[in-house]
């Protein structure tokens, strides 16, 4: 049906009265994501580096999903999922050309869906509202944000260091973190695909997440 996408596919968003949100949850967005990313480095022939190196300068071709970022222009610039485009959500309220190409192009595309994500779901929530409003019916919300998905996958999925409210908590006991002396955050990268090390990272986190809680916790 429209909105398919394989495997695990979110829910379309829609505010049903009671803003119940039907959203993208982490490890759907990451199956997909791994998914793609497999299948590219498979098609890596070991004679291949300088095309590779190219290839990675440039977002998946055919890719059934296109992130947005609909935090500021600086907040993408500091940290982003890889792949993600910066669509911030005051681009919504222009009167002219509010939509990029790519944006059109995805916008009821089968077999495509459009996946919006913030920080928390306060800005990806409400561009998602705008958007559906305007017959975007392929769309989707990052369901928790960045925030619930630095937890579940800390690595392998995002360029960039996160913003201190997005940051996982150090565990009680573990002053050594507040003693080491401040790194200054690295910006994120100009980066669109993802390493065998990142994929091989999804995965394993990926594992966790359908391990039954009965097992993870003996």
């Amino acid at each position: 049906g429209r909105g398919s996408c394989s495997p695990a596919p979110p829910q379309p968003w829609s505010d049903g009265g009671e803003t119940q949100k039907h959203s993208s949850s982490c490890p759907s967005l990451c199956s997909v994501i791994s998914g793609v990313g497999e299948l590219d480095v498979e098609k890596d022939s070991p004679r291949k580096e300088e095309q590779d190196s190219q290839a990675r300068e440039r977002p998946y071709p055919d890719c059934p999903f296109l992130l947005l970022d609909v935090r500021d222009r600086d907040a993408y610039e500091q940290c982003h999922i890889v792949g993600a485009y910066s669509y911030p959500i005051a681009t919504l309220s222009r009167t002219m050309n509010p939509y990029t190409n790519n944006i059109l192009e995805y916008k009821n595309a089968h077999g495509k869906i459009i996946i919006v994500y913030d920080d928390d779901e306060r800005l990806a929530s409400q561009a998602a509202t705008t958007m559906c409003e305007r017959g975007f019916e392929n769309l989707f919300m990052l369901s928790g944000g960045l925030k619930v998905l630095a937890q579940k996958i800390p690595e392998g999925l995002i360029t960039g260091t996160l913003p201190v409210s997005c940051q996982v908590a150090a565990a009680p006991g573990t002053a050594r973190r507040r003693a080491a002396p401040r790194v200054p955050p690295t910006r994120a990268e100009n980066k669109w695909r993802f390493s065998a090390d990142d994929l091989q990272k999804l995965r394993h986190y990926l594992a966790e997440e359908q391990m039954p809680s009965d097992a993870a916790s003996k």
